[in-house]
């Protein structure tokens, strides 16, 4: 046999803890002995025999005999190897080396897990990474914990979590990658072949993923405008009366008129798809100088970014569900959600915490905080 076959015998052979079946096994192969009282079989034969090494059954016979003291001489006797006791032994010193759950033990830190779960719907690496960057770790009642520490609670019951409790995507990607076909003539200079490096490489605020979110293909009904900042993750969500170009232009419209001369410094470019609502898309940035962009057809994973947040938007919104049972205040409220959740991509920052940190004026992120607020209630 070849070293390297050994070397791969030896490998599949380690790391085995053995069972009650194992030790009952091996007690009875360790009692088989010939008319001279000599073992019939020896460590070798029954570690082969289990799949185990044979250096784990020379250490069980070792470490596993029960030791007898007498009390009057105050010697001890080691006496034969038993499965009974052996197993027991095993268990007892298991549980020894077994510590306190982190989360048992610190119920502050538990509750502030339990509460952004239930309660925020935060995924546990999001809470693991936004309590390291935060340094909540830092303080009182806080220690450092990891991703699977908190799973495993929740699977043995040590925080008041359940699994139901987590937010689940109900809805797959049904994203079918197509190949680039040329865009209409008409849109043939707002393709976006011609973005700009900068925009692809998400290296400045202020350019925008623009798409619709409808509730259902049955008629005519309310949809969703949502506006993605490419660079921050920023969720702008507007509720449109139709799904109709001149709403969408309206919307833009409104927004124009709500932002005045800082409209320009906050949407620099808008990269959508060839959906009929944005076909007027000449009104769309008349009088700005936000630029344009177009994905080409049937690859509106172009802007993979708005489409992962419609994702989102989903969960909160199923599919099928009409956007008119939604209130203004609701819509609101999803896109708080979205703009307050720490996205891995952004050092587990929120994009509200993103979007602060690109302006030092007041007056501009009060302009962006209000926004959808104010132009859904126009």
């Amino acid at each position: 046999m070849s070293d390297t076959n050994i070397t791969i015998k030896a490998k599949e052979n380690q790391y085995h803890h053995l069972t009650k079946e194992n030790r009952i096994t091996i007690e009875s192969l360790i009692n088989q002995k010939d008319s001279s009282g000599k073992r019939l079989f020896n460590n070798t034969y029954i570690a082969n025999y289990l799949g185990v090494h044979k250096s784990t059954i020379s250490r069980e016979l070792r470490m596993r005999r029960k030791e007898k003291m007498y009390i009057r001489t105050g010697k001890t006797k080691t006496l034969p190897y038993t499965s009974q006791y052996a197993q027991e032994d095993a268990e007892f010193k298991r549980g020894l080396s077994k510590c306190e759950y982190k989360l048992r033990k610190n119920k502050k830190l538990a509750k502030f897990i339990e509460d952004k779960i239930k309660i925020d719907k935060w995924a546990p690496d999001v809470i693991v990474g936004y309590m390291k960057v935060h340094k909540y770790f830092e303080r009182d009642g806080f220690d450092s914990i990891s991703t699977p520490t908190i799973y495993n609670a929740i699977r043995y019951g040590i925080i008041n979590v359940k699994l139901e409790d987590m937010r689940r995507m109900k809805y797959e990607s049904e994203y079918k990658y197509h190949n680039k076909s040329d865009l209409p003539e008409s849109k043939a200079e707002y393709s976006i072949n011609n973005r700009p490096d900068e925009i692809d490489k998400r290296l400045y605020f202020g350019h925008f993923e623009l798409d619709t979110v409808i509730g259902t293909k049955k008629g005519k009904h309310e949809c969703l405008m949502t506006l993605t900042e490419r660079k921050t993750r920023f969720e702008i969500i507007f509720k449109l009366k139709g799904k109709k170009a001149e709403e969408v232009v309206n919307t833009f419209n409104k927004m124009k008129d709500f932002m005045k001369n800082y409209y320009d410094k906050i949407f620099k470019s808008i990269t959508t798809d060839n959906g009929t609502e944005f076909s007027d898309f000449l009104n769309i940035i008349k009088d700005t100088k936000t630029k344009i962009y177009f994905c080409h057809p049937y690859c509106s994973g172009e802007k993979g970014t708005n489409e992962k947040h419609n994702s989102i938007i989903r969960y909160f919104i199923p599919k099928g569900t009409l956007i008119e049972n939604y209130s203004y205040k609701k819509i609101n409220r999803i896109a708080e959600w979205m703009n307050n959740y720490p996205r891995k991509i952004l050092n587990y920052k929120t994009p509200l915490e993103a979007l602060q940190e690109e302006f030092n004026n007041k007056s501009i992120l009060n302009k962006i905080y209000k926004l959808q607020e104010k132009i859904n209630h126009i």
